[in-house]
């Protein structure tokens, strides 16, 4: 007696889609895990950063009481005074020109020497340029030796100079900038320096007409992190500067809170706060452009 073979079952509409509300429902729930995993994260790491900069906005609003009675709590009377007697006390107004020009020029050094180095060193290949290129990478890493760079300012009669002071931290500034700047350049197409090549235009002029007008975000990018660095150095105006008209903002803020630290901590927080406002509004304006270089460089690099 044979026995026929029992026909296999076929999926019915019914189940077919029954599997792929179950598939699309559970892709849906990874996707909202996912995307409240990755908010929780993002959300504690704000706290983190910029917690410390409102309490430090919230203290410099307080009575010298209540800095230590209040510690966490807002102000209950905002002393605007507190703003007034940092400025005038500190002298936050010369340091602030002071660190503005030597911030500005320092800028303007290593975007200049840095976009034409950078496309030099992208636009060129040759063993000579990959030889420059480590160099100015491994320069990035090693500490400055001290005692010769002050003893070379020295014998250029540039200690308490603003230009030794501009000339060293745009030397100091330079070898990220180019390294950013290179890898920006590189995700360049080629095409458009060789269609400017092919209208007449030398490479300079390829540079400065095509090139530097579609390269934003890496400038934007260095440009931050270029003066929030020079912003808020510290070691180098302290070995090179001695005279006190010509301190910057954070020999200022040193100086001033040897003064006033131990009886006004509002006024050092005070000072603190006005001394972070150019570095948020710079941020604030160029964010966009700022993010999209590091992505540039990360991606291209």
């Amino acid at each position: 007696m044979s026995t026929d073979p029992q026909p296999s079952k076929q999926p019915t509409g019914d189940t077919y889609k029954t599997g792929v509300k179950r598939l699309s429902s559970s892709m849906q729930f990874n996707k909202t895990l996912t995307s409240i995993g990755s908010h929780a994260i993002l959300i504690f790491f704000t706290v983190i950063i910029v917690y410390p900069v409102l309490w430090m906005v919230m203290t410099s609003f307080k009575t010298n009481d209540e800095v230590v009675t209040n510690i966490w709590g807002f102000p209950r009377i905002i002393q605007w005074s507190n703003y007034t007697n940092a400025w005038v006390q500190a002298n936050l107004g010369s340091a602030m020109i002071n660190s503005t020009i030597v911030s500005l020029f320092t800028l303007i050094i290593v975007i200049g020497f840095g976009s034409v180095a950078a496309y030099a060193l992208a636009r060129f290949t040759s063993p000579w340029m990959t030889v420059i290129l480590l160099i100015f990478v491994f320069t990035m890493q090693t500490p400055t030796p001290i005692i010769p760079l002050y003893v070379l300012v020295a014998k250029l009669h540039l200690t308490n100079t603003q230009a030794g002071l501009i000339l060293v931290l745009a030397a100091s500034g330079l070898p990220l900038a180019i390294f950013i700047f290179r890898a920006f350049f590189q995700g360049i197409p080629p095409e458009l320096m060789d269609a400017a090549n092919v209208d007449g235009c030398t490479d300079l002029q390829a540079f400065l007409w095509v090139v530097l007008p579609i390269s934003g975000p890496a400038i934007a990018t260095v440009g931050i992190l270029q003066f929030v660095g020079t912003w808020n150095e510290y070691f180098l105006p302290l070995l090179l500067i001695r005279k006190p008209e010509m301190r910057t903002i954070p020999l200022a803020i040193q100086v001033f809170f040897y003064n006033w630290g131990r009886t006004e901590w509002a006024y050092v927080f005070a000072s603190l706060s006005i001394a972070t406002i150019p570095i948020i509004i710079i941020y604030v304006f160029l964010a966009r452009q700022f993010i999209q270089g590091l992505t540039a460089g990360a991606l291209k690099g």
